[in-house]
């Protein structure tokens, strides 16, 4: 099984799709950094992450874990890559699952790297301008456990990918499939009550990224639980990866 696994992650390291996320996720949030930097002032950094800014840019470096993980199966299928790899390993349950374990593995250090080049830039540019809105040792708790699980998530987000990449086998409908989802979440469900909002994956992602969401009801102000968060997220991985192992089992493989 590690044999397996350290294979595909080199196959997955020497991907240059990999390569251009990977580089996209810093592009992504030395961007976000530059362009607060202009004005700092702004929104003190307190407020940014209370308002869910600094959750909403390391939600894009997410949704490229996703893609990342999407990329791995669906790359080696396109190329006959799976189908040569089952004649050296023919057990197809041991192939599978460290597909998915080296996508989650794999996209660790581009997150953790673009999460900490988020985090203390920003921290940077608020106190330099001396707007940082709370005291520091708070700032840094908050952000350091918002990191944790936006880790949490993107590994989340990259198994989830490549289960689903097994299923549907091309990647453009891995991707439009959540640009999809994404788009009616936006669109449709925002409009629906808080409870039902609540049982949607991405308004579960960036509450959990948050830590809670607060949201308006008839009683005043509630704070959807992290505990809730959680469990719909890993449930829905659960279920992708339990669906894509049997698909991987039973269907016919390039």
């Amino acid at each position: 099984m590690m044999g397996l696994l350290w294979a595909e992650l080199r196959r997955f390291g020497v991907r240059p799709a990999i390569r251009w996320i990977a580089v996209a996720m810093l592009a992504h949030v030395a961007l976000a950094v530059v362009l607060t930097a202009f004005a700092p002032e702004a929104s003190t950094l307190a407020a940014m992450i209370e308002q869910g800014q600094i959750s909403f840019y390391a939600m894009t470096s997410v949704f490229l874990a996703y893609v990342a993980g999407v990329l791995l199966v669906t790359g080696e299928a396109a190329s006959g890559g799976t189908r040569a790899l089952l004649t050296v390993e023919p057990r197809r349950g041991r192939v599978y699952w460290s597909k998915l374990a080296a996508a989650g593995l794999a996209v660790v250090p581009g997150i953790a790297a673009a999460y900490a080049l988020l985090a203390s830039g920003m921290y940077w540019v608020h106190a330099r301008a001396g707007v940082l809105g709370g005291p520091p040792s708070d700032l840094v708790y908050a952000m350091t456990w918002s990191g944790v699980r936006v880790l949490a998530l993107a590994v989340c987000a990259a198994v989830g990918g490549a289960a689903l990449g097994v299923l549907v086998r091309r990647w453009w409908v891995a991707v439009a499939l959540a640009v999809a989802w994404f788009l009616f979440e936006e669109q449709v469900v925002l409009s629906a009550a808080s409870g039902v909002r609540d049982w949607f994956p991405f308004t579960s992602a960036d509450a959990w990224v948050r830590g809670t969401r607060t949201v308006l009801s008839g009683d005043g102000l509630l704070a959807v639980p992290l505990v809730h968060s959680a469990l719909l997220l890993l449930g829905l991985t659960v279920v992708l990866t339990v669906l894509g192992s049997v698909v991987f089992r039973h269907r016919d493989v390039r």
